[in-house]
């Protein structure tokens, strides 16, 4: 899918919602700033300082639509950032421009960091000539899944499931809290329905295989080693071969093409949201039409 076009996966309550959560959480009280800057007309221009995948470009648009101000946006959504680049600018009443200016740096930079790392992990798998789905996973920041999951999708990769809701997955302790793989399958499997998938999270051929016949659609093959992954999935192939294979647990942009093999259907990543770094933006305010380019401070 174009990034451009990922816009319209966030609903405009629940995105207004979070931008309001944001902002009231940045500036509860009084806003004594506003007094310095003022609530003159003003302008200021958006810089990336380091390379990467642009992304979040609705919430950046959210947060300053609430604040009354515009942003001209000069780079597409999906973009690949050569610093440095002047990305958007930002007009509006100087108090509420720099109101909104850390908020919206913040979720930018966050954002693109895991587009970027999400885009260098799909180039690793398809450079290893794997054509599976690179996935994110349920670790991601409280408060903040919506922006996480976003970043991920203009990255290319896919967001699995976004809430419990999205999937039955049976995890380790659920299967402990329910007697054993076949008892927590049928569970799922009727808690499902015809409606949901159901997962279940194997450390063994053995587990892999009664989950299987106990109905499962996908097996989770957690904190398997590449050497022990992909007999266990080709053997559990060859006996189911209708039923998913997902590998996951230690899998970073190093070794990742260590876990790709011909039975693998999903590889997913922790760190794509946990571990991603966040990319460098600056806003400055400029009052000419020529806005200085920022220096960049190399570590």
């Amino acid at each position: 899918m174009d990034a451009e076009g990922l816009a319209l996966l966030l609903p405009p309550v629940t995105l207004a919602a979070l931008v309001d959560s944001w902002l009231r959480e940045d500036c509860p009280g009084l806003n004594y700033a506003a007094l310095v800057s003022g609530a003159g007309p003003s302008q200021a221009v958006l810089w990336a300082k380091s390379p990467g995948v642009l992304a979040g470009q609705p919430f950046f648009d959210a947060i300053f639509t609430q604040l009354n101000c515009q942003v001209s946006w000069f780079l597409p959504e999906g973009s690949k950032l050569v610093p440095v680049a002047r990305v958007a600018e930002v007009r509006g009443p100087a108090h509420c421009l720099l109101l909104g200016e850390r908020v919206a740096l913040n979720t930018l930079a966050r954002c693109s960091g895991i587009a970027s790392a999400a885009a260098a992990a799909v180039e690793a798998a398809r450079g290893a000539g794997w054509t599976g789905h690179v996935a994110g996973t349920r670790k991601t920041t409280p408060g903040f899944r919506l922006v996480e999951k976003y970043g991920l999708l203009v990255g290319g990769a896919a967001s699995h499931r976004y809430d419990l809701g999205g999937l039955v997955m049976v995890k380790d302790n659920h299967v402990v809290a329910a007697g054993g793989v076949e008892k927590a399958v049928r569970a799922a499997r009727q808690a499902a329905d015809f409606a949901l998938k159901v997962e279940v999270e194997c450390s063994s051929l053995q587990e892999a295989v009664q989950a299987a016949e106990a109905g499962a659609d996908l097996v989770l093959l957690d904190n398997f080693k590449p050497k022990e992954l992909h007999p266990t999935a080709a053997a559990l192939k060859a006996q189911f071969p209708s039923v998913a294979v997902e590998a996951s647990g230690g899998i970073t942009l190093d070794n990742l093409p260590q876990f790709c093999g011909p039975h693998i259907d999903v590889i997913s990543m922790g760190m794509l949201t946990q571990a991603a770094p966040a990319l460098d933006f600056s806003l400055k305010l400029f009052a000419k039409e020529a806005a200085p380019v920022p220096k960049i401070h190399w570590s």
